[in-house]
């Protein structure tokens, strides 16, 4: 899959960076992913899964539904999410979608106001996963891509597909290429979706009934040089710090390099709280804060609802 995803990288490199469009695919979805500065090709371990590594439905995913809501520069929203179901131990299934909105001004050749017209992307699939060998993992996914611009409307449909290996206990590798399909013409152009080649690594340090994992991530894509992402994640066991609550606090940091843009951009700091309300139910909420240095700063707000069976409610 990696060679394959290298001469088809390659391949759209060719068209250079003006034939590259479905710019909202670049866009890191879920809280937690990007408060890890989105190395999570090696983590893959829940719901977002489905927008970094399809292998992880089959792989420590539990059964989740999740929905993010992201507020962005110039009053762009992006709202994401998506349900992962595994079944028979070995098999994972899930259903993503996404949802971008803005709105530009509308100008004259002399630049006079005319009014404003709406921007919307949307996204959606399903993806599937599968274990052939103990802690090995392969997945893919399809989504449907649909883009419009005033009266302007065109889509097209995009594939990846993932693998995930654990080779001992509390090591991860992934590796997953994204945004893979045929050119679409919007309005006048011909353009390619921004095929991602992914590859990366996780550790978790398990200590008591908390741990620390850290990640890393080399993303690749046609339009411009490779970005490095790397994080870390702190579970805090609430009971055990003295609260009657049986919940769990997370801490995240990270970094993606590539911005150049001044101040802290690239950096990002998040935080999660997950918390048992009904047996084998477990809801979670996470934000993350992530700058764009001179150009400002974006908000997530993650929710979710897993179901873990064994779980108990708080006491």
């Amino acid at each position: 899959m990696l060679v394959l995803g290298a001469v088809l990288w390659g391949y759209s490199a060719g068209f250079g960076p003006s034939a590259t469009g479905f710019t909202f695919m670049k866009i890191g979805v879920g809280s937690r992913p990007v408060a890890l500065g989105q190395a999570f090709t090696g983590v893959a371990d829940d719901v977002n899964a489905l927008f970094y590594n399809p292998a992880g439905l089959a792989l420590d995913c539990p059964c989740e539904l999740g929905v993010t809501a992201c507020q962005m520069l110039q009053g762009v929203s992006y709202l994401t999410g998506g349900l992962a179901v595994p079944f028979a131990r070995r098999f994972g299934a899930g259903l993503a979608g996404g949802f971008l909105s803005a709105s530009d001004i509308r100008r004259d050749e002399l630049g006079q106001e005319l009014g404003s017209f709406v921007l919307n992307d949307l996204i959606a699939g399903p993806g599937f996963a599968v274990q052939p060998f103990r802690k090995l993992a392969v997945g893919g996914a399809g989504k449907f891509v649909y883009s419009r611009i005033d009266s302007f409307a065109a889509w097209a449909l995009s594939f990846d597909a993932g693998v995930l290996y654990q080779p001992v206990k509390y090591v991860k590798v992934g590796a997953s290429l994204l945004h893979l399909g045929p050119p679409r013409r919007f309005i006048s152009y011909w353009e390619f979706p921004p095929v991602n080649l992914r590859s990366g690594v996780s550790f978790k340090l398990p200590f008591q009934n908390n741990y620390l994992l850290l990640a890393g991530d080399v993303s690749l894509y046609p339009d411009y040089g490779p970005t490095i992402g790397a994080g870390a994640e702190l579970k805090l066991d609430l009971k055990l710090l003295g609260s009657s609550q049986n919940s769990r606090l997370f801490l995240r940091g990270g970094y993606q390099s590539g911005g150049k843009l001044g101040g802290w951009s690239g950096f990002s700091f998040g935080t999660g709280y997950e918390t048992v309300f009904s047996p084998g139910l477990l809801l979670t909420v996470d934000a993350v804060y992530l700058s764009y240095g001179l150009l400002g700063d974006a908000q997530r707000v993650s929710l979710g609802v897993k179901f873990v069976p064994g779980s108990t409610p708080r006491s």
